[in-house]
């Protein structure tokens, strides 16, 4: 039973009971003073702003509300209208979406992306957009929701506060409208352009900029510009910090680095701008690229530099060491060199140089090098400039003057030295310090070569004109002592102490033939060692002991730069002598119709014996070979010497001897056939025209053997000629008169010496410029009409090929008779082949034909001289191009000393058909009658001869 609470009880009850009533008045009183107070506040606020509570329904609308909207408070409040002031139709606003708790995906969906969460308010949202169904007008407003909550914190409602930015967007619009218009404007500059930040970092760059510089505004936005160069740190801060000061357009001249690492040379322009009239925002910067006016300016005066300088070096060598010293300080090098090609030894020497090592420089000057090794030599041929930027990956360096140096070559720019039509040499620059060589360098380099190309003919003509002075000087001292020398070995002595100061060298000797014996000695002598000048006259060599025989044969100077290259030619006559010679030059001592001997220079002191020395020492052979003879025979000796000679000459070479013979008979048999012919055309040609014709076609024979031995020994004196002439001149009237009684009166002495010219006069050959493909093509065109009669296809491939210098006639002579000889070794149905194409910088002429081929043996003596590879008798019996027609074995020997003459090689190559081994098999001379062959190819692959001619490309 519960206890009944007592009087007292209750009474206490009561009093706490009213306590609790009267506070809860007064909470309430309070709440709703504060409600009221929020809600005046809430009207009284300037931010439009609304309020709805977790039922969606408006409780409160301020004042600024209806001003932004034009909705008035009575029109929503108590409504779920809240969005009749900005959309035309219902739907949720922000505040809606913050009272149903939405996730961001919904918010998103309705704000497309133009929203972002409250930094002030969780679980608020703030957005901006456009609103166009205002009452009042479209407006852009800014505007925030955030829910309101209870103590427990659940969403009780939501507040909406709104913002007119209207007049910002406008602002902002425009302004973005006038940067659009700046940025555009500033992209069109044709100088770069930076505007930095007041905090040194990039806002905006342009593209001249980038296309300068090479970095973009994506990559610097917002970060400060690396091209500052080292050192210009100090220079850099001390111009930012005179521009913020004096607020004024500064120029600046320095230098800036490009993303590449380039250091370019730079002015600037910069200006402070301000955002107001107070306070600078940032920079704008203006840069002009001053490197190549600055290079060009530099350019200029190193060339005037040079040019001015030039008049003060006659001698060339100081002249190529200044340029070489110019170039080096200029390029900013370890090493520079003027190198210049020797056209006559082809090869390529130092003139000048410049390098940081001294020892370098000098060692470099004692080299040479063949011309068509090297870069050099390369630019020399091509004519281009070549930048070499790692010498260990270029297939045209030349590593043997490194080698000989003991020096490293990293990298080289090389460029022509240009005089006329012809390059002289190059210039080069070795080893760049910074950076690799470029285009700018190319550039200036190439200006240096043409500025002081002229200088160097120039130069080079002075020193021929002193040479040429003191070679005349020596000649006219030599010509005007000769009479003074009756004695011949005074005379030579005199000449030989001449030869060796002209020459520079230990020693020199004047060497003659013993033509009966075939003997050199020597009748002049001049050495520095007397001893030896007193051994040397007491020697005899044989002929052929010495290389001095070499020259007497050929007629042609000689120089031995190093007999240690082959010791065994020159041992003996040292030994014999007891003198160590190391390099000699020697030239042909020449009378009137023979070489008598030699005049040689031994052991030059300084340098090598060159193509200068050569000229001199063949000068003073010319002027002092007559005092020789003088001395050494009175004028009868002389004429008997010269019938004795003539007598031993025609009985050793008795092809000359046969040449000259030939020419009167055959003259004289082709002018009885032709009057023959004349005197049997009133009768039937059955009677006589096979034999006729039989007896012209070996005449012709005879008269092509006479001219291949006239081109054979076509450098020999026409002696028959002179005396022809004279004995002409001295009977011209007994011939006359004794003519014009026979048969009346006439220009017969004239007819006869025109005769006697063309039958035994020289003939003067001149070297032509041939388009070698055009030529040969044109013989092809002329000798198949010759070889209608033979079934022999002619295939020729002929290239387009550089031009040759050769005399015509013997051209022709070689093309046609190789051609001849290959359709003479093919039978019938067989083919010969023709191939024009360049070859080991020359020009390459093979005629290959597919025929019989030439045993092992013939091969070995093929161009010995009058061998034949077929029986003569066929020789008589068959026409020119017949199959097996043989031949006098000239042919071949003529090309051969045309080659020597003209300088040209001629090579063979055979293999004999296997299935006729021996000389005397024969072949049935068409393919399709062979027991052998099935078909073509079989010939074709059984027998075949290759002759291949390489002429040498015409030089400029």
């Amino acid at each position: 039973m519960v206890e009944r609470p007592t009087s007292e009880q209750l009474k206490q009850r009561v009093k706490i009971l009213e306590k609790e009533l009267a506070e809860r008045k007064r909470v309430e009183s309070s709440f709703r003073e504060s409600k009221e107070r929020l809600s005046q506040i809430l009207q009284e606020t300037s931010i439009p702003t609304f309020v709805i509570d977790n039922n969606h329904i408006v409780t409160h609308v301020n004042k600024a509300y209806e001003n932004l909207t034009g909705i008035l408070a009575d029109e929503i409040i108590g409504t779920r209208k809240q969005w009749l002031a900005f959309y035309p139709t219902k739907r949720p606003t922000m505040a809606d979406l913050i009272v149903d708790n939405a996730p961001e995906e919904e918010i998103a969906k309705h704000y497309q992306g133009n929203y972002h969460k409250s930094a002030v308010t969780e679980g608020g949202y703030e957005a901006e957009r456009l609103f166009g169904d205002l009452r009042k007008g479209s407006k852009w407003l800014f505007f925030t929701a955030s829910p309101l909550k209870d103590d427990r914190g659940n969403i009780t409602g939501a507040i909406e506060t709104l913002q007119d930015i209207t007049a910002q967007k406008t602002v902002g619009q425009a302004l973005r409208k006038s940067e659009k218009r700046l940025r555009i404007l500033l992209d069109f500059v044709p100088y770069p352009i930076v505007v930095f930040t007041l905090d040194g970092r990039v806002y905006y760059l342009n593209p001249s900029f980038t296309e300068t510089f090479g970095w973009t505004l994506e990559e610097l936005e917002g970060k400060t510009i690396p091209y500052t160069p080292p050192g210009l740190e100090q220079e850099t801060g001390d111009m930012i910090k005179e521009l913020f000061e004096k607020k004024v357009i500064l120029r600046h001249e320095t230098r800036r680095l490009t993303k590449d690492g380039r250091v370019l040379d730079v002015v600037m322009r910069a200006g402070v701008y301000s955002e107001d009239k107070d306070e600078p925002a940032g920079e704008l910067v203006l840069l002009r690229d001053v490197t190549r006016e600055k290079r060009v300016a530099r350019n200029n005066e190193a060339i005037l530099r040079i040019s001015t300088a030039l008049p003060e070096y006659p001698d060339m060598e100081d002249l190529l060491d200044y340029v070489s010293r110019e170039i080096k300080q200029l390029l900013n090098t370890e090493g520079a060199l003027v190198i210049l090609l020797d056209e006559e030894r082809k090869e390529l020497f130092y003139m000048g140089a410049a390098y940081d090592d001294s020892t370098t420089q000098e060692r470099i000057k004692e080299i040479r090098f063949p011309a068509n090794k090297s870069v050099a030599g390369n630019v020399i041929k091509t004519g281009k400039p070549i930048i070499v930027h790692d010498t260990s990956k270029d297939p045209h360096f030349y590593p043997g003057v490194d080698k000989r140096l003991g020096y490293h070559t990293k990298n080289m720019l090389e460029v022509p030295l240009r005089s006329g039509d012809r390059i002289i040499g190059a210039l080069c620059a070795r080893n760049k310090k910074e950076g690799a060589f470029d285009e700018t360098d190319l550039e200036l380099l190439s200006m240096i070569a043409g500025t002081i190309a002229l200088s160097i003919e120039n130069a080079r003509f002075s020193e021929e004109i002193i040479r040429a002075y003191a070679n005349n000087e020596a000649l006219l001292r030599i010509s005007t002592a000769l009479p003074e020398y009756p004695d011949l070995e005074e005379l030579q002595d005199y000449v030989s102490s001449e030869v060796k100061r002209l020459m520079g060298s230990e020693g020199a000797i004047v060497m003659l033939l013993d033509e009966e014996k075939e003997e050199l000695f020597f009748v002049g002598a001049s050495y520095d060692d007397s001893a030896t000048q007193k051994r040397v006259k007491e020697i005899r060599f044989p002929l052929d002991e010495l290389v001095a025989g070499q020259v007497i044969k050929t007629g042609k100077p000689l120089i031995i730069s190093d007999t240690s290259a082959d010791p065994e030619l020159h041992r003996e006559r040292d030994k014999k002598l007891g003198y160590h010679t190391k390099n000699l030059l020697l030239v042909p001592l020449r009378s009137s119709d023979r070489i008598i001997g030699t005049l040689c220079a031994i052991n030059k002191k300084e340098g090598r014996f060159d193509q200068a020395n050569v000229e001199l020492l063949s000068m003073v052979a010319g002027t002092v070979a007559l005092s020789i003879e003088n001395a050494r025979f009175s004028e009868e000796l002389k004429r008997a010497y010269i019938e004795v000679s003539s007598m031993n000459r025609a009985k050793d070479k008795v092809i000359n001897h046969l040449s000259h013979e030939l020419k009167t008979p055959v003259s004289v048999l082709s002018g009885s056939l032709k009057i023959l012919e004349k005197k049997l055309e009133l009768l039937t040609e059955e009677s006589w025209k096979i034999t006729l014709s039989r007896g012209k076609r070996n005449l012709d024979r005879i008269v092509e053997i006479q001219n291949q031995v006239e081109d054979i020994m076509r450098e020999r004196h026409y002696k028959s000629h002179h005396l022809l002439s004279q004995m002409l001149e001295e009977c011209a009237d007994e011939l006359e008169t004794l003519i014009a009684e026979e048969v009346g009166e006439g220009r017969l002495v004239e007819t006869i010496r025109k005769r006697v010219d063309k039958l035994f006069g020289p003939k003067e050959i001149e070297p032509k410029r041939i388009i070698l493909n055009e030529y040969v093509k044109e013989r092809i065109a002329a000798i198949k009409p010759l070889c209608f009669h033979r079934q022999v296809d002619i295939i020729s491939d002929l290239e387009t090929v550089p031009p040759i210098c050769i005399p015509q006639d013997p051209l022709q002579k070689i093309i046609d008779g190789l051609v001849k000889n290959a359709i003479e070794n093919t039978p019938d149905e067989g083919k010969i082949e023709i191939i024009l194409r360049e070859k080991d910088a020359g020009i390459e002429l093979v005629v290959h034909d597919y025929g019989v081929g030439i045993i092992e043996d013939a091969q070995r003596r093929i161009f010995e001289g009058f061998f034949a590879t077929q029986d003569t008798m066929a020789y008589s019996s068959k026409r020119a191009f017949d199959f097996n027609a043989g031949g006098k074995g000239a042919d071949l020997l003529r090309m051969k000393i045309f080659s020597e003459r003209y300088n040209f090689k001629i090579e063979m190559k055979s293999s004999r058909c296997r299935f006729i081994p021996k000389e005397t098999d024969l072949c049935p001379g068409r393919i399709s009658d062979c027991a052998f062959c099935a078909n073509v190819e079989d010939c074709y692959g059984s027998g075949e001869s290759s002759f291949s001619i390489h002429f040498p490309a015409a030089s400029n």
